[in-house]
């Protein structure tokens, strides 16, 4: 079962920074989920929320924004407890994963804000990975479908996923051509697990941050899990995995 640092590590660092990410990586995660957007000038920003407000303390909409203006932005707002400053900006994409380079897998959750929005960020996301590329690192999810089906139309090599809270989306995950269906920990049960590995698709649960939890999904044989807290998560997953 491969656990993912949720936002890189958001319960123990400044979420979706390279700060973050590299804290989590020091701790031997390989697998990461983070949230994208696109600024003003057409970039691809990590960042979960439209606006600033709540990880950086000042508001800034992310779709109103240069991104070298967001990369200045002090996103410890949410991370009282963290001193240093240094990688803590909202980055791009192209920087977090030129420097994260050890990493392994990406989950890449897109948030959208229009149908106009969704067709750039298909495009973009087409330009920074273009057939042969570092396709094989990630998977672009979203609870959007219309992204999706922009995503699929203008480039298939990019694996998708489906985002959702709802079991029966696993039909229209099935039908976007998606290669991963992520799912609430509310809904999970051992009975859809086997419906999604029937589909042949991955099964990613989110957000995991119970010991006892995370043993129940390992047992029920869940693909991945998305964690705020990979310091507890990963080497629980190691004993139980030498434990099998």
């Amino acid at each position: 079962m491969q656990v993912f640092g949720h936002r890189g590590a958001a319960g123990e660092a400044p979420e979706n920074t390279l700060a973050g990410l590299h804290h989590a990586i020091e701790r031997g995660l390989h697998y990461v989920e983070i949230d994208l957007r696109l600024s003003a000038d057409q970039k691809i920003i990590v960042c979960h929320d439209a606006d600033t407000l709540r990880t950086c303390g000042v508001k800034r909409a992310i779709n109103r924004s240069q991104a070298a203006e967001l990369a200045k932005l002090d996103g410890r707002a949410n991370s009282p407890e963290w001193l240093n400053k240094t990688g803590c900006g909202i980055p791009q994409l192209r920087t977090l994963m030129r420097q994260c380079d050890s990493l392994k897998g990406y989950q890449l959750e897109v948030k959208t804000d229009s149908q106009r929005h969704s067709q750039h960020m298909a495009e973009q996301l087409k330009r920074l990975f273009p057939r042969g590329s570092d396709c094989q690192k990630i998977v672009v999810t979203s609870f959007d479908e219309y992204f999706l089906q922009q995503l699929q139309q203008r480039a298939p090599h990019i694996p998708r996923g489906l985002v959702s809270m709802q079991r029966q989306s696993l039909t229209q995950a099935s039908a976007l051509g998606c290669r991963y269906f992520c799912i609430h920990d509310r809904i999970v049960t051992p009975a859809l697990i086997k419906k999604i590995h029937a589909k042949g698709l991955h099964c990613s649960v989110w957000t995991v941050n119970q010991p006892s939890r995370i043993k129940e999904l390992f047992q029920w044989q869940v693909d991945s899990l998305v964690t705020d807290y990979p310091s507890m998560a990963l080497p629980l997953v190691k004993r139980l995995t030498h434990a099998r």
